[in-house]
């Protein structure tokens, strides 16, 4: 018996030192995932190849507006969706302690007591009593020797998982910030076009009726009544669909900040500032460790190839080492007497011999997913690299078409004035006046719809460089 404990021991011994020794088999048996990475070479056709510029972590706060910053802060704390999100990393930590527990032997406990009765004639041989107490106390341990790695790769496997999932996470916030930061620069342009849409209509109704005096002294025709009378009928319309746009936003905005429409109320008026500064883009290189999809992608690459060597590892010998022991006895006087003490110790060897295709299966299963996931990292840089070319040249134009903008409005003031000047000094008439006062007024609504733009360009950069939070 002592022969045998020590040949158990030396077995014993000589695995867990093969254990150690072995703890890349299945690493090995892992495709490189930085074969399949991305070329990131060459720069934005748009960009001009300057280095980025770290951006604060509240990169709303280079918009200047107090309001917006309260919404956000309603956002991050209320949003269902980022709270859904969060849930989902705590899941994935979750599945990584639970495949972290075979790196640890498992121990169980047990015991028992009762009285057990026997068929007499069940029995070859008889007996004194059929009836007898049985007293037990005991346990067991079992650890499966991770000789390969599997274990350990499973784990990093799921590791990739969790991370991915944390990075998720910080996608779906950047999205919902950019999408309320968005929303509420479109209302705020919203509201500005409704108050002058109200002021045109106020104009025309003005015009109406100097139309109608001037048809009843016989001065204009009844076809002049009818264009002024459908110029106003068409601001109305303009004024309505004007209101239903602005509200609608106000309603979005309320649900990104977790809150009933009713609950929001209107917001308050605060000064629009003008888009931030220029935001260089750098280089597509930079965007892979700092967009957060794209750092999602990798990891979950990662975790594809991982899964190919464990699926490849399956293959190999599993060793468990099973020990369990304890006390036993017919009678409690005698359950924690020498005599009642018994175990069993020693290796459980387990190989795969024939299994089907079951095996061979769940290995190319493990490379479609491995291929699948380095598609998906390729097609979500090129997606990035179009969302930041797109951006750069929104920005651009935007900045070309705001200044001839701003010039066509400033000229229309000046063609306002004189008209308003022509007509304090009786040379032109108050008609006049009101026509070059509706040309400024749209042309201010047009001025105001493309600096909303420009604002909203600088927000898809931001958001397309990956806004800024901890890696």
């Amino acid at each position: 018996m002592k022969g045998t404990m020590r040949f158990t021991r030396c077995l014993t011994t000589a695995l867990i030192a093969l254990s150690a020794a072995c703890s890349t088999v299945t690493e090995h048996m892992s495709p490189d995932p930085d074969l399949s990475t991305p070329h990131a070479d060459g720069s934005f056709l748009h960009g001009d190849d300057r280095s980025t510029t770290p951006l604060p972590a509240k990169w709303w706060t280079l918009f200047n507006d107090a309001t917006l910053d309260d919404l956000m802060e309603r956002l991050n704390t209320a949003n269902p969706d980022a709270s859904a999100a969060l849930a989902r990393v705590d899941q994935s930590f979750a599945v990584l302690g639970i495949t972290r527990g075979p790196l640890l032997p498992t121990v169980r406990g047990d015991g028992s007591l009762g009285r057990q009765g026997q068929s007499v004639n069940n029995l070859l041989f008889p007996l004194a009593t059929p009836e007898n107490d049985r007293f037990r106390l005991g346990g067991s341990v079992s650890w499966e020797l991770d000789l390969w790695g599997r274990v350990r790769s499973a784990v990093k496997r799921d590791r990739f998982r969790a991370e991915a999932a944390a990075v998720d996470y910080h996608d779906i916030i950047l999205s919902l910030q950019s999408a309320l930061a968005r929303q509420y620069f479109a209302y705020r342009a919203a509201d500005t076009e409704l108050t002058l849409l109200r002021t045109i209509h106020q104009r025309e109704t003005e015009k109406l009726k100097l139309v109608e005096a001037r048809v009843t002294f016989g001065q204009a025709v009844k076809s002049d009544l009818a264009r002024a009378t459908i110029a106003l009928q068409e601001t109305g319309v303009a004024v309505e669909g004007a209101e239903r746009n602005s509200g609608k936003m106000l309603h979005a905005i309320a649900v990104l900040t977790g809150s009933l429409p009713s609950e929001l109320g209107r917001l308050t008026d605060s000064r629009i500032e003008l888009a931030p500064a220029d935001i260089p883009a750098g280089l597509p290189s930079e965007l892979l460790g700092q967009r957060p999809d794209l750092i999602s992608a990798d990891r979950k690459l990662r975790a594809a190839a991982t899964q190919v060597g464990v699926r490849r590892a399956d293959f190999l010998p599993k060793i468990t080492l099973l020990g369990s022991g304890g006390i036993a006895s017919l009678k409690a006087g005698s359950l924690f007497d020498a005599d009642s003490v018994f175990f069993d110790i020693g290796p459980q060897i387990d190989i795969p011999i024939f299994q089907g295709s079951v095996s061979r299966s769940a290995i190319a299963q493990a490379r479609a997913q491995f291929r699948e996931a380095a598609a998906n990292y390729r097609s979500t840089f090129l997606t990035a690299v179009r969302e930041v070319d797109d951006a750069l040249l929104d920005a651009k134009s935007y900045a070309r078409e705001i200044a001839q903008q701003r010039a066509a409005t400033a000229s229309a003031l000046e063609a306002a004035d004189a008209a308003k000047d022509r007509h304090e000094t009786g040379i032109g008439s108050y008609a006049d006046y009101l026509n070059a006062e509706q040309t400024r007024l749209r042309s201010v609504i047009r001025e105001n719809a493309v600096t909303s733009e420009q604002r909203l360009a600088s927000i898809r950069l931001i958001q397309a460089l990956g806004g800024s939070w901890e890696n």
